[in-house]
């Protein structure tokens, strides 16, 4: 059965209705899918763009950035950082001397002081002290956190505490301490690797 289709305006009006139905179905059949593709390849090459860029820039900077690392690398390090001396006899007496002072400012006792032979570390001396020291816990507590703190920097090794068996009964009984402090001198003024020599004096009192 034939379908009669209108004629006149209302036909003209229906042609161009149909009309633009097929064009809107070729559009998102065909051009929005195209031009979507479009959008996201441009996308990718702002954002491909912008990773060269960064790349680019990176590249440009690691020559500086190199300087920078070998000149923190070749840097000595900070005067306050190590001890004075030239020697290592030298920096190992101003070790004691560091360390007398800071065991009379909590009542502590170096009994003995021996200094240990020095070994090179890199650029650096390791000078090592081995201490015999008489105090309370609580003396022994605050000088190891005066060690802990100094300038130049120190570090404990091999620390042994042992109590006196004739004053275990007091509240805060004296111990018998010993310990090896370590500390760092820079080599740089002493090209020849001097080695260690005899401590100036004897036991702090």
């Amino acid at each position: 059965m034939a379908l009669a289709l209108p004629e006149g305006p209302r036909g003209r009006a229906l042609a161009l209705a149909m009309t633009a139905i097929a064009l809107a179905l070729v559009w998102l059949g065909v051009a929005q899918p195209v031009l979507d593709s479009y959008a996201e390849s441009a996308d990718e090459l702002e954002r491909r763009t912008a990773l060269a860029q960064r790349m680019s820039d990176l590249a440009a900077s690691l020559p500086e950035l190199q300087r920078a690392a070998q000149s923190q690398t070749t840097e000595a390090a900070p005067a306050a950082a190590t001890l004075e001396g030239t020697s290592d006899a030298v920096a190992a007496a101003s070790l004691q001397g560091l360390l007398e002072g800071m065991a009379n400012s909590v009542s502590a006792h170096i009994t003995s002081a021996e200094a240990l032979p020095a070994e090179q570390v890199g650029a650096y001396r390791r000078i090592s002290l081995r201490l015999t020291v008489g105090a309370t816990w609580p003396v022994l507590i605050r000088m190891l956190q005066l060690v802990d703190r100094a300038t130049p920097r120190m570090f404990i090794d091999e620390l042994q505490i042992h109590a006196q068996p004739a004053a275990e009964k007091l509240r805060e009984p004296p111990l018998d301490i010993s310990l090896v402090v370590l500390s760092f001198r820079s080599a740089a003024a002493d090209p020849k690797g001097t080695g260690p020599g005899p401590l100036s004096g004897g036991a702090a009192q």
